[in-house]
């Protein structure tokens, strides 16, 4: 039986804005032959997928979500992505905007107006694919190709003889332990705890509830009662082991690891839970208490604020630390020696602060003059924001990937192969260091990117030719996780009214709404915490430099 037959709902229930929309007058819905009148609301979509296959039914979503909610993020247009393997997803026009969105959630907070706008993206097939997967995973098809997501339940083990059990306690095998554990969970709790309780991005309650075809107060009640009994098997003697393991990790592991460590830090740690079907590594993140996933790093307590704690550190030394007692001293933070670099190495501002601060003796063989070059450097590094917080950099801003991206207003110079300036910001932001080259990738081929006199992006004529950039248009610039040169282009606003034209050159492009609205969104997108009034976001545009936003807000 498929999922779709399993829990009987129909289009209306997966499509939220199906129930928004006065979808009697939609008429791509109408006249489908084969299909009864209102078939998205009445019809269960198993018989709907007998009648379209996955495809089909794909294809009329993105037909919708193109022309009726160009506005809607793909994710809240069918929330079921939330839950789809990206992998159940293997498109070549997925992998683009995928690349370029830098992560699933990413992707999945853009809209069908914004993938259009991203340059080398076919938005249509991209949608296509994404919701033709998710069909595929409902309909009968689909459960004939790939195993049901919710497993079977697994009974718990016969007890072995005295012998074998004596030689399992000397050497207990963990995962078994916990499928023995979990290995009854009806399917709406396994759903809960692959979607939230132990998924690295926890799906939103009401989104589950729609794919579960359940009221809301249904998921929040099983979330607790899971993490209840997920708590009272941690207090049983049989759970001893796996506490000790818990107790080793956080000893040898301190206040952050690199994920990739974490996963091999035991071998069963990347076995598969039969009980649960997840990483036994995901499993042990979840009981481990105080730790988090955040981006590449696992960190007990908040990341931003362990890696203000460490450029604070840096930062208030008598004298700038050479490398070497820079690693000596963020030890005092909990930081192990064994990563100690690394996580330098991954705290924004201080790869450049490296070259400027922490390490004098080598900035100034490479300036010529010595001592005297160094101060000129650190007066050139103020006049430009200095290594200050991306958040408060000029044209800035946070998109809903999570990233910083850079506005460059578009001239004449550019568009025949000048350098893009770089704010010194936005450069300590991408791990650009003073006296630093290096290329990066992008979609039309690599790009130099340098900091001398000052922090320089290399031509971005064939980019800006591929999106038919005009002078007075906008790109918005980062770098992947990956290092790849990530590029979106919005044509200069024709018109409009001055809170529309804000929002534009924020990168933000549905409608605007009410100023106050208006105002939130900017807010959130200079790195303010909600909430923050007009005063606050007026004084930070004011502090940052942004005189365009500030003359359009008033």
């Amino acid at each position: 039986m498929s999922d779709g037959e399993r829990m009987n709902f129909c289009l209306s229930d997966l499509v939220p804005p199906l129930r928004w929309s006065d979808a009697a007058r939609i008429t791509a819905l109408a006249d489908r032959p084969g299909l009864p009148d209102a078939w998205w609301r009445t019809l269960p979509l198993h018989r709907v997928l007998a009648v379209l296959d996955a495809e089909a039914l794909g294809d009329l979503l993105t037909e919708l979500a193109v022309d009726h909610w160009p506005a809607a993020a793909v994710g809240d247009v069918l929330p079921a992505l939330h839950v789809l393997d990206p992998d159940d997803a293997d498109d070549p026009q997925v992998a683009i905007a995928l690349d370029r969105a830098g992560s699933w959630p990413g992707l999945l907070a853009l809209s069908g107006r914004e993938l259009a706008d991203q340059p080398f993206i076919r938005a249509r097939p991209v949608l296509t694919a994404l919701f033709s997967a998710v069909f595929l995973r409902m309909s009968p098809e689909g459960a004939r190709q790939v195993s049901p997501p919710i497993p079977a339940p697994i009974s718990v083990p016969v007890e072995d003889p005295p012998d074998e059990q004596a030689a399992v306690e000397e050497d207990p095998d963990i995962p078994e332990l916990i499928d023995a554990a979990f290995g009854d969970l009806d399917d709406q709790t396994w759903m809960v705890a692959q979607n939230r309780v132990f998924a690295g991005e926890p799906s939103d309650p009401e989104q589950l509830a729609r794919l579960l075809a359940v009221p809301p107060d249904v998921i929040h009640d099983l979330d607790a009662a899971l993490r209840d009994r997920l708590s009272r098997w941690l207090a049983l003697p049989e759970a001893k082991p796996y506490n000790e393991h818990l107790a080793w990790l956080t000893d040898t592991f301190g206040v952050a690891v690199p994920e990739q460590r974490f996963v091999t830090a035991a071998e069963w740690h990347e076995r598969e839970l039969r009980s649960l079907e997840l990483p036994a590594w995901r499993f042990v993140l979840a009981t481990l208490p105080g730790y988090r996933l955040s981006g590449d790093w696992i960190v007990a307590g908040d990341i931003e604020e362990l890696r203000e704690r460490t450029r604070s550190l840096i930062a208030s030394a008598e004298r700038p630390p050479t490398v070497p007692q820079a690693l000596e001293m963020i030890g005092s933070l909990g930081v192990r020696p064994d990563v100690a670099r690394q996580w330098l190495e991954s705290v924004p501002q201080l790869r450049a602060q490296k070259a400027s601060q922490v390490d004098p003796d080598r900035q100034q063989d490479r300036q010529p003059g010595g001592q005297q070059g160094g101060q000129q450097g650190g007066q050139q590094g103020g006049q430009q924001g200095g290594l200050k917080d991306v958040a408060l950099t000029r044209r800035c801003f946070r998109q809903p990937d999570g990233r910083w991206w850079l506005r460059v207003d578009v001239s004449g110079d550019h568009l025949h192969g000048g350098e893009v300036p770089l704010p010194s910001g936005f450069a300590a932001y991408v791990h650009l260091a003073p006296g630093e080259d290096r290329t990066v990738r992008s979609a039309a081929g690599e790009v130099g990117l340098s900091w001398h006199a000052r922090p320089v992006l290399g031509s971005l004529q064939r980019i800006l030719g591929e999106v038919s950039a005009e002078e007075g248009s906008h790109i918005f610039l980062t770098l992947s996780e990956e290092g790849m040169l990530r590029v979106r282009h919005l044509p200069a606003a024709n018109g409009g009214d001055q809170t529309s034209r804000a929002l534009r050159l924020v990168g933000y492009t549905a409608p605007s709404g009410t100023a106050e609205q208006a105002a939130r969104v900017i807010a959130a997108r200079v790195g303010l915490t909600a909430p923050a009034g007009r005063p606050e976001l007026l004084a930070r545009l004011r502090e940052r430099g942004d005189r365009d936003l500030l003359t359009l807000l008033g």
